[in-house]
């Protein structure tokens, strides 16, 4: 004979509040604290996870929705991505969308301005791989030194290999280029 079990029982079974306990990245799995109960190794929501798919693991202490079918814990699915006073939003403003990184790094783009912003801790780097190439259109400022491994071109005429008319030995300063 079966027991009848309390609905608010039940459902306090299937959705739970819980926080990261600790992460396997090798098997994208994590264990979730919740109250007095510690799961097992539990697969999470990742945003995308088929064609097209993005890495962002939960971290220790991340407030999550622990969803068990049925009221099976150990056949857990972990929902992560609920802010809390541990791990606040890293923006309240609505026309942002902001992706803060654990070393201070933030891109966000600005839908109202169409302002895309990248910053980088101290340190920081990018590289972008195109073997098509880049094109930047519009204005371009750059402080600091750009180096090119093999000419820069403006107006069809090479930096590396253009030539002057018109020079005379001594402290003569040249023509423009042509």
């Amino acid at each position: 004979m079966a027991l009848a079990r309390n609905p608010d029982q039940l459902t306090g079974d299937v959705l739970r509040l819980g926080t990261i306990a600790s992460v396997d990245h090798a098997n994208a799995t994590c264990t979730v604290e919740s109250g007095d109960i510690l799961t097992g190794e539990l697969p999470w929501i990742a945003q995308r996870a088929g064609a097209t798919r993005i890495w962002s693991p939960p971290t220790i202490g991340e407030q999550c929705l622990l969803l068990s079918p049925e009221g099976d814990i150990e056949a857990g699915i972990v929902m992560v991505g609920l802010y809390s006073d541990a791990c606040p939003p890293p923006s309240f403003d609505p026309v942002r969308i902001v992706t803060e990184y654990p070393d201070g790094a933030i891109i966000s783009y600005n839908h109202a301005a169409h302002r895309l912003s990248a910053i980088l801790p101290d340190g920081g780097t990018v590289t972008i791989e195109a073997p098509g190439g880049v094109s930047i259109i519009g204005d371009l400022d750059v402080t600091g030194t750009i180096t090119a491994s093999q000419d820069v071109l403006a107006a069809d005429i090479s930096l590396k290999n253009h030539l002057h008319g018109k020079v005379q030995a001594g402290a003569a300063k040249t023509d423009k280029p042509e």
